[in-house]
């Protein structure tokens, strides 16, 4: 299921990491809504997988599920657009899609809301809670960035620095 929304503000990666963590049980993510190649203000498209004996009730779970999500955020919401597509299909167009690919310095410039240094995020790759990388290349090792960012929506951050060892 894709999901659009207008709620009046832009995506911020803390509403991304809100809508990864309340939209886990249904695997949801949200982002910027484009139309065409133009990212459209003020809108953001939520995917999401929605397991149902009919199409109408996959659409009414999806509806109800993002716009709960958007206003527990404290956002004004009205749909804009459902679509709904049967797993195959949508696995098809992902496999035609780029995959997302972090390094540290990607790693370190997810975190827009509350910034942390490239030598933060390499410290946070070596907890053992860290997603495996899928390479380790001449360059450094590489970590999927789904994988990453659902890492960051669980990941309890503590204000401050970390402890000296």
């Amino acid at each position: 299921m894709r999901v659009d929304a207008d709620t009046g503000t832009d995506f911020t990666e803390g509403l991304g990491v809100h809508l990864t963590g309340r939209l886990a049980h249904v695997h949801g993510h949200g982002g910027v809504a484009y139309l065409g190649e133009q990212p459209v203000a003020g809108r953001l498209t939520v995917q999401m997988d929605v397991e149902e004996s009919t199409v109408r009730r996959a659409i009414d779970i999806a509806a109800r599920e993002v716009v709960t999500a958007l206003r527990e955020y404290g956002l004004s919401v009205r749909l804009a657009h459902i679509e709904a597509m049967p797993q195959h299909e949508f696995d098809e167009l992902a496999r035609a899609l780029p995959v997302e690919l972090m390094g540290v310095r990607e790693i370190a410039a997810m975190f827009t809301d509350r910034p942390i240094s490239r030598q933060r995020a390499d410290q946070l790759t070596k907890r053992t809670d860290f997603p495996a990388p899928v390479a380790n290349l001449a360059s450094g090792k590489i970590w999927s960035g789904r994988d990453v960012r659902r890492w960051a929506a669980s990941w309890a951050r503590k204000e401050g620095r970390p402890a000296s060892v």
